[in-house]
């Protein structure tokens, strides 16, 4: 069977607005396009394939002086997100490993910031993909045989389907009540916050939306701990971190804190000890789950890249210091062995070392009522370890559609819906949390006993 290879021009495709251009050279069609400059503007393009397989795509672009990000959407499902890092001439983006059917396909590209100059895309088969396998193996050696046996669980569903989750940020758990009320099934992954555990929400000009998510937060650990221990559920915990000291609101945004993580690196100062104090507060909490035999899928620290936390506010070197930091302490000092470490972050300059993460997790919101697999993020994710680690979705809006993951490979171990998400019909319907609960490839808590 001869390889299949074809180039699109992007004069050739269907945009919405861009401006054909010659003035940066090295492009190979008559011209190149530059395009998604405004809210809204996309590039399609559109190509037969004749046959079923896995592909990779190339992408002929240039971007002088700056960087740009922009959705991708194959057949109309979003993928996830690119990257178009600052290039003065025109060079090659490439995305490999991807499954697409036999037939006419589509991708698109759709402006979220900045712009881009394109030339062409390249679709080829990819000859040297193959099937591999994360490894489910633990970083801490005296992890307990609870964290062990939720590992070999998760080898165990791995291809097999997906777990449904669910974050709860009030201890109620409102929002796992509304999924059973609609559906009549309950996520097997049950998310809570550790938010209200930190010592200082009491904070300056703490408005009433802070207030009310402290107090409604109070008897989250209880309310997890009870899930554990009466059923199957498997628990996984965040914690936004109100800053140890000079916070006002909710002073886990940079914007709304003056903590200064740099100076709390350093032993002995104020900052540093009002950090430590937290650290060690929260690890009691989690004691409370080690001495009722309760393996945690611990993400802390997440979304440190984008900066909005103040624990990424300064920057890659400083955040790994204190993930390692926090990684030593919980398990050497602490003897938190019932820890499965979730990293969290779409960077790899941010990850923190092979030795210190289990998990690797991606928080990605798609546009408004698409449930695309997110198979670019995915890809992305699987860079990051240089040994293999499991991949999950730490955050999520809209569900990925289960029928569209199993048929394009893209084996996420969970996706985590946000909570009020569930209730906000943009998202996700009614009749989408129906059809999706009950798809055979969707893990349930009352499936769990089928796969241990």
């Amino acid at each position: 069977m001869e390889e299949f290879n074809k180039i699109i021009y992007a004069t050739d495709a269907s945009f919405s607005k861009g401006e054909m251009n010659n003035l940066i050279k090295g492009y190979k069609g008559n011209s190149y396009i530059e395009t998604l400059i405004n809210e809204g503007d996309f590039i399609d393009f559109r190509f037969d394939i004749p046959h079923s397989g896995f592909y990779k795509i190339e992408i002929s672009y240039a971007l002088p002086g700056e960087q740009s990000l922009h959705r991708i959407a194959i057949n109309n499902q979003c993928y996830g997100s690119l990257k178009f890092d600052a290039a003065d001439s025109f060079t090659i983006k490439e995305i490999s490993s991807l499954k697409l059917e036999e037939g006419m396909n589509s991708v698109k590209l759709v402006k979220q910031y900045g712009y881009v100059n394109l030339d062409y895309i390249a679709i080829q088969e990819d000859t040297t993909y193959f099937v591999s396998r994360p490894e489910f193996t633990l970083s801490n050696q005296n992890a307990t045989e609870e964290c062990k046996g939720l590992m070999k669980f998760f080898s165990n569903i791995y291809g097999k389907g997906i777990l449904s989750g669910q974050h709860c940020n009030k201890a109620s758990g409102s929002d796992l009540e509304y999924i059973k009320r609609i559906t009549g099934k309950l996520p097997s992954i049950l998310g809570f916050d550790l938010l209200s555990y930190s010592s200082a929400t009491d904070t300056e000009d703490s408005d009433f939306q802070c207030i009310d998510e402290i107090i409604n937060n109070r008897g989250s650990v209880e309310t997890a701990i009870n899930w554990a221990k009466n059923t199957d559920a498997i628990i996984t915990l965040c914690w936004h971190w109100f800053s140890p000291m000079n916070g006002r609101n909710k002073s886990f945004y940079t914007k709304n804190t003056d903590f200064d993580l740099n100076r709390a690196l350093i032993t002995g100062t104020d900052e540093n000890i009002a950090m430590i104090k937290d650290l060690d507060l929260i690890a009691e909490q989690l004691k409370r789950f080690r001495d009722n035999n309760i393996p945690i899928l611990w993400r802390p620290l997440h979304e440190a890249c984008g900066g909005w936390f103040w624990w990424g506010a300064h920057g890659k070197d400083a955040y790994i210091k204190l993930y390692r930091l926090m990684y030593d302490r919980y398990v050497h000092l602490h003897e938190l062995n019932n820890l499965i470490w979730v990293w969290n972050s779409p960077d790899k300059d941010w990850y923190p070392g092979d030795d210190v993460v289990d998990i690797n997790s991606i928080d990605y919101y798609a546009p408004l009522e698409d449930h695309g697999p997110l198979t670019v993020e995915f890809i992305n994710t699987s860079s990051m370890a240089n040994a293999g680690k499991p991949l999950a979705l730490g955050e999520n809006g809209p569900i990925p559609n289960p029928e569209i993951l199993k048929a394009t490979e893209t084996n996420w171990l969970w996706f985590m819906i946000w909570n009020n998400v569930i209730n906000e019909v943009q998202w996700n319907t009614k009749e989408e949390h129906i059809e999706f609960f009950s798809h055979p490839y969707m893990i349930n808590l009352e499936d769990i006993k089928k796969y241990k």
